[in-house]
């Protein structure tokens, strides 16, 4: 009788995951399509954890007098860290800008120096609050605008880091919480079923009630299955983390490929 309860919660237990994990793969495919991906990609990264920085310095964003009038080029490899000047959240609407400062300076394939404190500016390209399914937020930035001499350039790059993580195509994402929901759900059956196996155990060791022992075993598995059953179901209807970063903390920007700027 164990041996065949045993077996049924098994085959139950792989159906449900198998149903789960449909849902859960199923959650990016709107990003996905947009970049041409297959599904057989791994999944975006959930949103990292950053540690604000110091108070963002004064910007070179207002025109200067400092201005060459020449152009030059950001190598194709270049590293930038950066600080955010804004609040990053989820609640962001498409079309909005965020700023950052460099913390660090770098130089041109001229040798001209890039220095600390030059600002550039991001637009956010998509966003959505935590969804139902456990998929957490999203905020999708494009770094578009470089100040440098206090001459506006266009450029086009994307965030690689948030403190030290990478961060997939500048999607930044809140926590998935699918699996979690899903044990926390299944906690009350899989306790319930151990109770009443402990209990059957108890029986078996007397005289006559051990010729029933089967049954709160039996009623144990009967809820577990129940429960194992309704979790995906119930995990559905739960949301994932928000996206949420402080101004001051760190970001990180690697060229793809050469870029012009004026100054």
């Amino acid at each position: 009788m164990k041996k065949s309860i045993s077996f049924l919660l098994i085959i139950i237990y792989l159906t449900s995951v198998a149903y789960a994990l449909e849902f859960d793969t199923s959650i990016d495919e709107t990003i996905r399509k947009s970049y041409n991906l297959s599904t057989s990609e791994s999944e975006l990264p959930a949103l990292p954890k950053v540690v604000p920085t110091d108070t963002p310095e004064i910007s070179q964003e207002i025109s200067s007098n400092s201005a060459t009038g020449k152009r030059y080029v950001i190598k194709k490899g270049t590293k930038i860290t950066l600080v955010s000047k804004n609040t990053i959240s989820d609640r962001l609407s498409k079309g909005s800008k965020v700023g950052f400062y460099c913390k660090n300076g770098f130089t041109t394939k001229e040798n001209a120096i890039i220095p600390a404190g030059t600002v550039l500016k991001a637009t956010v390209m998509d966003s959505h609050k935590p969804q139902l399914t456990g998929n957490g937020g999203l905020v999708e930035l494009a770094i578009n605008e470089i100040y440098y001499n206090g001459v506006k350039s266009k450029i086009e790059t994307k965030l690689s880091k948030a403190n030290s993580k990478k961060v997939y195509m500048s999607n930044i994402k809140g926590k998935r919480s699918y699996w979690k929901n899903f044990i926390k759900v299944t906690n009350p059956g899989r306790k319930f079923f151990g109770a009443t196996q402990t209990a059957a155990t108890a029986m078996s060791a007397i005289p006559i009630i051990n010729l029933v022992s089967f049954i709160p075993i039996f009623g144990g598995a009967v809820v577990y299955t129940v429960n194992m059953i309704t979790a995906p179901v119930i995990s559905i209807f739960t949301k994932g983390g928000s996206v949420s970063i402080p101004a001051g903390s760190v970001f990180e920007v690697k060229i793809s490929e050469d870029i012009s700027i004026n100054g």
